[in-house]
């Protein structure tokens, strides 16, 4: 589904508050669906246009609230882990992470694992100022908000919300839009990934709604990467292997039903756990 706007902005997520309190008050699946449909925009390509190309795709805060909203409970041991920040030196594996990150202080918020939101939190800090926007930690206090609310989780939520938005802005004033499709990638994989393995797990048959819901994105989150395949030599790859696993959900006879690979199915547990194998994988490249 695509539209267009003006000044679009990139996406590593804006989640409001207004839209944080729908999603906590809402019953039923077609809120949580009008929740994941909200929009959040990437520019296409890199040309200062009054009218740009914008792509529906939620917020790693969404797709997390989503996901809890489901049943998704916390498993310690599924997040990356903070000491591995050192092993990425290059602008491509630092963005993934930081959307692997953010993705991971999503879990731990929703989760009340407070001193694991705080490890991430510093992770996220020291990741952004290795790719020179450190900056965005310091508006409105936000890392110091973030520490003195920590048994607060409206309050967590908004402030993630908050920096999330600030970065958006910041990426987009900096010509340096790539780098939130790329980050978004990252925290799509890692939400995707601990949306499996819980499933797997636990068994959910609304955490497998949700993984199938969220294939849905997928389309869109390759056609923006694709908008900004000149400006990393890495997006290339990055695609195909996207496009791989979108390839597997595609063939799926419940998909194939549909007719559409944009319209939700239900997935049997052999289906999920051959996508979440493929997700796996691929996470385990991002992370390495």
């Amino acid at each position: 589904m695509r539209k267009i706007y003006n000044n679009a902005i990139v996406f590593t997520g804006v989640f409001t508050g207004l839209l944080l309190s729908s999603c906590r008050q809402g019953n039923g699946s077609q809120n949580t669906v009008a929740v994941a449909d909200t929009l959040h925009t990437a520019a296409q390509g890199d040309k200062n246009t009054e009218d740009t190309v914008a792509y529906m795709l939620p917020s790693p805060m969404q797709i997390g609230v989503i996901f809890r909203r489901a049943g998704l409970s916390y498993m310690p041991g599924l997040t990356n882990q903070t000491k591995d920040i050192s092993k990425y030196d290059s602008k491509y594996s630092q963005a993934l992470n930081m959307g692997i990150y953010a993705a991971d202080l999503t879990y731990c918020v929703l989760n009340r694992q407070n001193e694991d939101a705080m490890s991430y939190l510093k992770t996220l800090r020291s990741l952004a100022d290795k790719l020179g926007f450190g900056s965005v930690f310091e508006i409105n206090n936000m890392a110091k908000r973030f520490e003195q609310n920590l048994n607060t989780e409206d309050s967590l939520t908004d402030i993630t919300s908050d920096l999330q938005m600030e970065t958006d802005t910041y990426l987009g004033a900096n010509n340096e839009k790539y780098i939130g499709a790329i980050s978004f990638a990252g925290a799509w994989i890692e939400s995707m990934y601990i949306g499996s393995k819980v499933y797997g797990a636990k068994t959910n048959d609304r955490i497998s709604d949700r993984i199938s819901e969220q294939m849905t994105i997928l389309n869109n989150l390759i056609k923006s990467l694709n908008s900004y395949s000149s400006r990393d030599s890495h997006i290339p790859e990055l695609v195909n292997a996207l496009n791989a696993i979108e390839s597997t959900y595609s063939s799926f006879p419940e998909v194939k039903s549909t007719g559409d690979s944009n319209q939700e199915a239900k997935l049997t547990n052999e289906h999920i756990s051959q996508i979440g194998k493929q997700i796996e994988d691929l996470r385990q490249k991002f992370i390495s």
